[in-house]
Formats: structure tokens, sequence, C-alpha cells
């Protein structure tokens, strides 16, 4: 009990309680922040400029999910570490070889990336590539922050994960702020993001200090099982297409006018998504202990549902209630009463909260049948929006649709595999 106790305090885990209120807590922060960021360009930005912006930015987040395979693959290897008398080692094993594998392979992705900018730009319908060149830059970033975001999970770090979190978020909306500020446009807005990314990253590099000069393990790390990378990258990607799909789907096809009145309403059915993400953070390791333990990971499972589905519902029902008001007080005058769409919307990003807690459930107990279900969901729900996309309240009640199947989904395949 002792060795087990002066483990828990070297990861930094004298209250494991306190430290998953205060990773939910930061999510929520660092949410905000960002959020503040849309707001500010929504403002700021012109509308055909926000609406490059918001096109951009859900670029970015399918992105961010496919390289947050990194960070689960990652968390995964270092939380099985951490059950080792010599853990320090184990996890600065882990930590180093996936440290070197992210600078090789993101440093080749941010190459391909600002060759295809260009190309990228005509296929949006975006008249210059200088807001994917911009986001080609957080790329490198967007391999080597999941790592150590990673690794602080794995080791149930939450103090720090969460502080770099809300750092980058902060840190962002300052650099918006002044490069919108200077004239910087959509591509100064986007171009705020790695710039906060890189020293947020500088942060977490000085937390895992002790485990980056850690002397290598005897025992070289476990091969990474690239059938459970391959799986969690698809569950990562079906969801990032799920949650960001639909500007690209309105940029691509829809008349300007459309695409313009259609930023603000999916920057405010986002909101419904700050919280089930740092509750997927903190279920992701806790589900796979209580698996390891022979403990029903069902609880924690029940308790994030119920902490992500009602809030999102709370502001479901405002955006029902006060669609035109909601809008000119965040926005402006610029946008017109989005009516009912805006609640359509919202409830379709609160099913996709949902679905976010079923997937970090699945992949943190390895239950593929979710994964594959979600990309099936998921490629229904693209091949639906592309037959049927005439009107603006058509993509979002596809969007429900695919929301309502991945919960009931995640319900049927893996309820029973808690135990």
């Amino acid at each position: 009990m002792e060795a087990q106790s002066t483990s828990r305090r070297s990861f930094g885990l004298s209250s494991s309680a306190v430290q998953s209120g205060f990773m939910a807590a930061a999510m929520i922060i660092a949410g905000g922040f960002d959020y503040i960021v849309n707001i500010v360009a929504g403002r700021r930005l012109p509308p055909t400029e926000f609406f490059v912006f918001v096109t951009v930015a859900a670029l970015i987040q399918v992105m961010v999910q496919v390289t947050n395979v990194i960070r689960n693959v990652v968390a995964y290897y270092t939380a099985e570490s951490t059950i080792y008398p010599d853990a320090v080692s184990r996890v600065g094993s882990v930590l180093s070889r996936s440290w070197r594998w992210a600078w090789r392979w993101g440093l080749a992705a941010t190459i391909v990336m600002m060759l295809a900018g260009p190309m990228l730009a005509r296929f949006l319908r975006i008249d210059t590539p200088w807001p994917l060149w911009a986001a080609s830059l957080a790329l490198l970033l967007l391999f080597l922050r999941p790592v150590t975001d990673g690794t602080l999970q794995g080791i149930q770090h939450f103090f720090g994960l969460g502080s770099v979190q809300i750092l980058q978020s902060f840190l962002r909306l300052v650099f918006a702020v002044l490069l919108i500020g200077i004239g910087g446009q959509a591509t100064g807005a986007i171009f705020a993001l790695p710039l906060g990314s890189t020293i947020a990253l500088a942060l977490a590099i000085l937390i895992l200090r002790p485990y980056f000069r850690a002397p290598s393990s005897a025992v070289p790390p476990r091969p990474i099982d690239w059938r459970y990378s391959t799986y969690t990258l698809i569950g990562l990607l079906a969801f990032a297409l799920m949650v960001n799909i639909d500007p690209i789907i309105v940029r691509r096809f829809f008349g300007d006018a459309a695409a313009e009145a259609y930023a603000p309403v999916v920057t405010l059915g986002k909101m419904n998504l700050f919280i089930p993400l740092g509750i997927g953070l903190v279920l992701f390791p806790k589900a796979t202990q209580r698996q390891a333990a022979g403990r029903d990971s069902r609880p924690v499972l029940l308790l994030a549902l119920a902490a992500t589905l009602l809030p999102g519902l709370f502001l479901t029902l405002l955006y029902w209630m006060f669609p035109g008001e909601i809008v000119r007080i965040v926005f402006g005058e610029a946008y017109t009463n989005p009516g009912i769409l805006l609640a359509l919307v919202g409830l379709a990003t609160t099913l996709y909260a949902g679905v976010n807690i079923w997937l970090n459930y699945a992949l943190s107990l390895e239950r593929r049948a979710y994964v594959f279900l979600l990309a099936v969901i998921v490629v229904a729900e693209i091949t639906a929006m592309l037959l049927f996309h005439t009107r603006l309240e058509a993509i979002a009640i596809t969007m429900i649709a695919a929301g309502l199947m991945g919960n009931l989904a995640g319900a049927m395949s893996t309820l029973r595999a808690g135990r």
C-alpha cells in the first residue's frame, strides 16, 4: 500500500478526484477561450472572411481528431507503464520513442499540406491559399502536442494537462485579437493557433522534464500494437468527420449567403462539445484502470454521459426559444435570425457529445465493434448530405439522425463490455 501511495505521489496524483475535476474545469475554460476566438472572429471579420475561418477551422479540427490517435496510443502505453516499480524509466522510454516518431512524421505531413494548399483552396472555394498555409503550420504541433498530452493523460497528471490546455487557448485568443487587429483577416485568426500551441508545448515539456531525462528502462517499451492504433485512428477520424463535415459541405455546395448565415449557427452549436471533450479525457484512463483491475467501469460511463448530455440539452432549449436574440447578442446585427436551424444543430452536437463519450469508452476497453459501427454511420451521414443538401435544415436533420444512431450503437455494442 505504501509503495502504491508513493507511486501515486510521484505522478502528482495526491487527489484523483480533485485532479479529475480540475481537468473537466480546465477543458471548459479552454473551450471558453476558444469560443471567444470564434466570437471575436465573427464580430471583427466580414461575413465572407468569417466563414473562411469557420471552414478552415473545421478542417483543422479533423486534423486534431486524426492526430489524437497519437495521444490515445501514448496514453494507453503510458498508463500501462505506471504500474511497474521502474515506472519513471518506462514512461520516459515511451515518451522518447513517441517524440522521435512525431517529429519525423509531423514534418513530412506539414510539407505535404503546404504543397496541397492551393488545391484545397480551389476545392473549398477560398480565394487564396494563405489560410490553408497558416493551418499547415499547426500540423507539426498537432503531431508533437499529442505526445506530451498523451503522456500527461496516461500518468493522470490532470493538473499539468489542464494547465497546458488553458494556456494554449488563452494565448490563441490573445494572438487572434492582435492579428485580426492589425489586418490579418481569416489567415491571422488561424495563425493564432500554432503560435499559442508552440508556447503550450514548451510548458508541457517543462512539466515532463523528469521523464525526458529519465534513464532508459532495462525493459524496452512494449511494441506498439498497430491493430489498436489502426482502429483508434478509424474511430477518431470517423468522429472528426461527424462533427466537422457540415461546414465543409455547406461551403462546397451552398451559395455565399447561406454559407455566411450558417457560420454563427455552427459556432454556437460547437459550444455543446466543450464539457464532453474534457470528460472524455478523464474517462479514458479511468475505464482502462477499472477494466485492468476487474472492476465494473459502467458507473463511470453513465456519470460521464449524464454530465455530457444534460448541459447540451439545456443549451439546445435556449437555442430553440431565442435563436435570433442569441445570434444578435453574440455576433452582432450582420447576421439574420437562423430560426429552428440553431436548435437543430445544437441538438445534433449534443448527440455528438454523447458519441464522444461512447467512443472514448470503447477505445479504453479495446472494443472494436463500436469503432466500425461508427465509421459506417459517418459514411451514411456524409452520403445523405451529398444527396440531400437542398436546404440547411436537411443537413441538420441528417446530423441529428447520425448522432442518434451513434449513441444507440454505443449502448448496444459497449454496455455489456464494461463488466
